[in-house]
């Protein structure tokens, strides 16, 4: 279970995340899409691109980097939840999976991280 407080930073995390996007030209779909065994950050449309967002905050590296905290357990469960929620929504779409870094202010698009 993760500590509330680190819950509350996630989602402003997101909430940031969100808005970069946006000014980049994305149009969210989905925040925090649960599904059966985890829970996507965000869903996107870019160009005809159905994007799948992870989202990782830094206040330091002490933990590593937010990207390299994208392991390989954590890539497979996207996929997972993506090839679900596609199949419902978008099922001839063209997937791709982003990871948006946040690091203390600077805010990093990794555009088909995976």
């Amino acid at each position: 279970m993760a500590h509330p407080h680190s819950a509350q930073s996630g989602r402003r995390g997101e909430e940031r995340a969100a808005a970069f996007l946006e000014a980049h030209g994305y149009r969210i779909l989905a925040q925090n899409l649960r599904g059966p065994d985890g829970e996507i950050d965000l869903v996107c449309l870019n160009g005809v691109s159905l994007v799948v967002v992870e989202v990782k905050s830094r206040n330091g590296s002490s933990f590593g980097s937010a990207l390299g905290a994208v392991d390989a357990r954590k890539r497979s469960k996207l996929r997972r939840l993506a090839a679900d929620y596609a199949q419902i929504v978008a099922p001839n779409a063209k997937i791709r999976f982003d990871v948006v870094t946040l690091n203390g202010e600077r805010v990093t698009l990794h555009e088909n991280a995976f």
